[in-house]
This record gives structure tokens, sequence and C-alpha cells, in this order.
């Protein structure tokens, strides 16, 4: 069926131009309307009669007045080989009435609602693409939100969660204490280079990390952070020539853990394995801190640590072309290290931020990778606070975009140059978000998924407690047998082996993670072996 060419005209006509924090708002011009039965005598311009033969009907629609009908789904209903289907769902019965503009359209809904065979009559609301937070600067953040889409989805994510008050460490070269863009989120931290409680940012990198974590966001000024609330615990670990002791590191880590930090990020990383900066790891990741690290920028196979241990969140850097990040900016023969170990990729190159001493400057590597990516776990730590360190480095993979980048690099699923992928916010806050129940023996258990509108993945679970099986299913995904695992075992290594016997009774804890990969999500599969602790004592395993 042809468009009716007097559309045209009213499809950016609404009701009322507020901005999209007020009001509701919808099409001023227009309301719809499903009937019981669908009308017939549509004219080749796609047009109905005014006259239904329903005599209440008819009264209304000359009374409000109506100028014309046409159907609401005109667009999809224009494939005759889908017409049974769409007839199947009452598709073919929704339609748009057309008003002068100026109608009471809250009025009209109101009287064509309670007509007889009229199913529903409501507005055509207005809904707004993504929150976009009113920082002057936001629109040079390319990060977040590009026309080639080469970003991880900032205002699409920002509309469902913008983070609360969780505390994201940031293990840097300090904070410029007086930036407009900081000050506010500044925790009292420590300065671990000069053992003293003044973590004043000497070089600027710290500052910047900082801002991309979680900035004063939408305050009209500046930039915007990934995690709007997340208060920041700034910790000097890298002295005014940007290098720092393994000792402090680790030192840091412990403080931050033992200073309520539920985030962790280190933009550093060195190439020798250490006992002392590995005590400083696993304390946080014992006590469930999630702490996001970086694969470092020589552009080789030779990820740095901490980023090399099992229990960081390893993250490489991308550019503005979704490809691996080679060169940075700064220097012809840097580039995104790769590795084994790397779980997600994220964008590094020019990435705007604060700078010391007051104002904006872009600065280029996995530095600015690593505090996206932490703030994005403090905006969904937000959402769920109960959410484990496990579950946040699974979820992160599974949101992720694959095949993203250059062919040779990017293959199906994980590769050592992207891992699982780059960051989706929006993929990753809405998997958080979509939780529901199952009943299973009478025991709670919660799946972890998405919609098929957004598709991380056909299923994401995570069971706890005290469960013999699982067999219920959701859109058709099954999720079969709870996996029991020991709690008498040594603390993982560092590959995150552990032991996954029978326990006896008494010390058995269930977890279960499963991801099943979806068109355009992550392809990461499998039962992680990697269990979260936050509660020993949830259930045994049965006998």
């Amino acid at each position: 069926m042809p468009r009716p060419a007097v559309l045209a005209p009213l499809l950016l006509a609404f009701a009322s131009e507020v901005p999209a924090a007020g009001p509701p708002r919808h099409a001023d011009g227009w309301f719809l309307i499903q009937l019981d039965r669908a009308l017939t005598g549509e004219s080749p311009d796609g047009a109905f009669p005014l006259r239904t033969g329903v005599p209440a009907l008819d009264a209304a629609i000359r009374e409000t007045p109506v100028r014309w009908i046409d159907f609401a789904f005109r667009v999809s209903l224009a494939d005759a080989s889908l017409r049974d289907r769409h007839a199947a769902a009452g598709l073919d019965r929704v339609y748009r009435f057309h008003v002068p503009r100026g109608t009471d359209v809250a009025a009209a809904v109101a009287r064509f609602a309670a007509i007889p065979g009229v199913s529903f009559a409501e507005p055509d609301w207005v809904g707004e693409g993504g929150t976009l937070p009113n920082d002057p600067s936001f629109s040079s953040q390319w990060a977040y939100q590009q026309v080639s889409d080469n970003d991880v989805d900032g205002p699409e994510a920002w509309d469902v969660a913008v983070g609360g008050p969780q505390i994201v460490a940031v293990l840097d070269t300090g904070a410029d204490s007086d930036h407009p863009d900081l000050a506010a989120k500044l925790l009292a931290g420590w300065d671990f280079a000069n053992n003293d409680a003044d973590p004043e940012d000497d070089h600027g990198h710290g500052t910047n990390v900082g801002s991309i974590a979680s900035a004063v966001t939408n305050n009209g000024a500046g930039v915007a952070g990934a995690c709007w609330n997340c208060r920041i615990l700034p910790l000097k670990v890298l002295d005014a020539t940007n290098s720092g002791l393994y000792s402090w590191w680790a030192d840091a880590m412990i403080w931050a853990t033992d200073h309520g930090a539920r985030v962790l990020n280190l933009s550093a990383g060195g190439f020798s394995a250490s006992s002392t900066l590995l005590n400083g790891v696993q304390y946080a990741w014992k006590a469930g801190v999630v702490h996001v690290s970086i694969t470092h920028n020589d552009n080789c196979n030779c990820i740095r640590y901490p980023g090399r241990y099992a229990e960081t969140i390893a993250v490489g850097g991308t550019d503005g072309q979704d490809r691996r990040a080679v060169p940075f900016c700064y220097n012809a023969t840097s580039g995104s290290n790769y590795g084994a170990e790397i779980d997600v990729v994220a964008p590094g190159e020019l990435i705007l931020g604060a700078a010391r001493g007051g104002g904006y400057s872009s600065w280029c590597g996995t530095s600015q990778a690593a505090p996206l990516v932490a703030g994005l776990v403090g905006v969904v730590r937000s959402m769920n606070p109960a959410l484990g360190r496990e579950e946040a480095r699974h979820l992160l993979r599974a949101s992720a975009e694959d095949l993203q980048g250059r062919p040779a690099e990017d293959v199906a699923g994980f590769d050592i140059y992207h891992g699982w992928g780059r960051v989706n916010m929006d993929r990753a806050v809405r998997a958080a978000r979509s939780t529901i129940s199952l009943r299973v023996e009478g025991k709670a258990a919660t799946r972890v998924r998405l919609d098929a509108a957004n598709p991380v993945a056909a299923s994401y679970d995570f069971i706890r407690g005290d469960l013999a099986s699982l067999t219920e299913s959701d859109a058709g995904v099954t999720t079969g047998s709870v996996v029991c695992l020991e709690n008498d075992s040594p603390d993982p290594d560092t590959a995150g082996r552990e032991d996954t016997g029978t326990p006896a009774p008494g010390t058995g804890y269930f977890y279960l993670s499963r991801f099943t990969g979806a068109p355009g999500a992550g392809r990461y599969g499998g039962s992680s072996r990697n269990r979260d602790r936050t509660d020993p004592s949830a259930g045994d395993c049965p006998r």
C-alpha cells in the first residue's frame, strides 16, 4: 500500500516542545486506535472511509473531527506475504486517526476509548533516543557516541541507568583536587609515592583517567564520565614521571579495599611478575572488588602485569574505526598490547578528559580505555550492589560487540586482539537490569538476560543456593543442570583454577554461569570455573 503523501508534513509535529526530562510528549495531529474489527475500503493513497458503519464510532469521528484514517503500521503491513501473521497479531486493526493540529488529543482518546468495539485508544507518544548529558564538550567524546556507531552506546545506556555512589578507586598519578569536573567527586585518598594524605596530581595522567571513569556529569560544564554519580577515591601510585613501584600499587589495592572501594582502576603495568603485586591483587579480589587494568601500549603479545593476572579485567584499546589502536597518537611504534589474558577492548585513542590545572585535553592509550570500563562496572554495580566480580567480568564479555575490528584480528568469539569484543554500555546495563526470578524446587534463583530487541546472549545465568537442578526455560533456552563446586579447596591460583569435585555435606556452594551467543553479541560460552564466594554459606550441594 502506498504511503499517503499528505502524512509527511505532520510527522514532526508534537504536542509540546519541552525538554526530554519534562512531561511526556505526543503527536499533535493524530492519535492511535485499535478496533475489534478491521476497517475496509482502503483507497489507493492508503486512507480509509470516515464512515465505519458503527454509529457511536462514526459520531465520534464527525464531532472530533477526524480528517482521515490510515494504518499505524503502514510500512510493515505493506508486505502482503506476511498478511496472515500480521492479522493474527491484530496489527491490521491499529490505525492513526488524524485530527486538526491543536485538537485536545487526551479528550479525544478518552471519548474513543469508551466506545464499544474499540480495543484501545491512546496518544502516539514521543520517546527520546538516549540520555544526552548537557556537558558542552560531550560532542567531542566520540567514544560514547558518533555517527559511525563505532562507540559504546553511552547515551542509550544512560537512558537506563547513570550510576549511583559506588566508590571507584583510581590508582594513578593522583587527581587535580580543584578541577571543576572532579572536585565534587573526590573522596579523601592517599599518596603512596610520597606517603602522605595529599594525592595531588603532578603529572596529569590521573586527572584524565579519573574524569573518564566519573567526571561530574550533566552539570553544563566540561565532559561526561561513564558513571555519572560514582565517587572517586584518588590514590597516587605513580610519581611525576608517571612511574611507580609495585609495592605502592599493592599497598594501594589493599588500602582501597579497606576503605570501601567496589571498583578499582589501575591504568599502569610492568613486565615482571611479582608475588608482592599479586598479594594486593588477590586481597582486593577476595573481598569482591572488581579490578580493571590495562593490556598496555607496546604493540606486542605481551600484556603487562597486573593485567596478566586472572583476577583482573584486562582492557585493550580501540580507535575511532573500532580497530585495535595501532599506533596510538603519541608514538609511531605504540599500539594496544594483546594476548590470551585480554578480556575486552574499549575506545582509547584521543579520549577527551579533564586536564591538570583546569581545562581539558585528549590522551591516547589503553590507560584511557580501562577507566571507561571501570565506570561502566560502577554503573552496573549501582544497579545491583550484590553483583559479583566474576559476574561483572562475564557481563562485560557477553555484552561486548564482536567482529568490529580488522578482519585478520577480530575473529568470531574470543581472539587475542579484542578478547570477547568492544564493550557496549547499553547492552551491559540492559542485561544487568533484565532479571527475573525462576522457581526451582521452591528455591530462588536468578537469570539475567536481555529481551529479543537487545540480544546480548540467549541466556546469562548465575544461580546460587540450595538447588539440586534447574529445569525451567525461558524464550526457548533451557539452563540445564546446576554446576556444583567445592568450597573446601584452596583459593584460586593465578589461572583461576578451582576444585570442581563433589563437596562434602555442609561445604558446598552452587554456582552456574553460562552464555549462549546471539547475533550481534559476544560469543562467550561455557560454565565458569571462577565462582564468587560472597556468601559461602548459601547452600550445600545435593548428596
